[in-house]
């Protein structure tokens, strides 16, 4: 109810339970004010070196009282027990008060991101055919799961960041992808060249039931780039998530990454409002 109150995030219960029970190296927490619920805050290990990320989401109602700070403690604690000094987190570039109150306790803006959605039911479609390439799915290919890990370690540098790369475990990794009520394994699409995993692109519901899904990644070999696969991988996850009954692709990139943005964009992904990437010390 916070995360959508606050954000409009309409994370399914089944996928919080879901990272709660699978995801110890994190902390949710709430807190309350006059036996309420007035805030979140979520800390979890980042693909940031060093870093934990970090959010912290307070009702409108309950904010000037105290709770933003007490949660954001709380985050810096965890984050210093498990060894990582810095927290970073995602601001909407229109929401000054919570710009400021970051500012004030010494975080600084190190990006920007770009959070755009898909309308898949009007979204058009296709799938563009790439010289060589065979595409299928880890439904259908369940026994290239290791191989599309080894990807996602091999590219996961290359995506525009903000500071050293910190790999993820295999098992952190399955869980987040692969596993809970929101993983969907059909629409885990892999394009194959010559038997060989040289690019992928991922979908996770909000939910079970959810109509909106994540675009977790889309990866493809650095040898194996711009030659349309990374489009032809989004076009047919598109029709893929329609069929699913998917509603609405949401994604986010980096500023700088101006070469997957250019594709969303010709993809039919609208631009949501602007994000703002802060970071200071845990």
């Amino acid at each position: 109810d916070i995360l959508w109150r606050v954000s409009e995030l309409a994370m399914g219960v089944d996928e919080i339970e879901h990272f709660l029970r699978t995801d110890r190296e994190s902390r949710w927490m709430l807190a309350f004010l006059d036996e309420s619920p007035a805030g979140l805050g979520v800390g979890r290990p980042s693909s940031v070196a060093g870093a934990n990320f970090a959010m912290v989401r307070v009702l409108p109602a309950c904010r000037a009282r105290g709770v933003g700070t007490a949660l954001l403690g709380s985050l810096s604690e965890h984050a210093r027990a498990t060894g990582r000094d810095q927290l970073w987190g995602r601001i909407r570039a229109d929401d000054t008060a919570s710009l400021a109150f970051a500012s004030n306790r010494g975080f600084r803006e190190i990006g920007r991101e770009r959070d755009v959605v898909l309308d898949v039911l009007s979204a058009p479609i296709g799938a563009a055919h790439v010289e060589s390439i065979e595409f299928t799915t880890l439904s259908e290919r369940p026994d290239l799961v290791q191989e599309v890990y080894e990807l996602d370690l091999e590219v996961s540098p290359d995506v525009p960041s903000h500071g050293d790369n910190e790999p993820m475990t295999f098992e952190r990794w399955h869980a987040e992808n692969l596993e809970g009520p929101g993983a969907m394994p059909e629409a885990y699409i892999v394009a194959l060249d010559s038997g060989d995993v040289v690019g992928y692109t991922a979908l996770r519901r909000r939910g079970a039931d959810s109509a909106e899904a994540e675009n977790l990644l889309t990866a493809v070999r650095r040898d194996w780039r711009r030659r349309g696969i990374a489009s032809a991988l989004k076009q047919r996850q598109i029709a893929l998530a329609r069929a699913a009954g998917i509603e609405q692709i949401f994604t986010t990139n980096d500023e700088a990454n101006v070469g997957m943005r250019g594709v969303n964009a010709r993809l039919g992904y609208k631009p949501l409002p602007e994000i703002v990437v802060v970071s200071g010390p845990a």
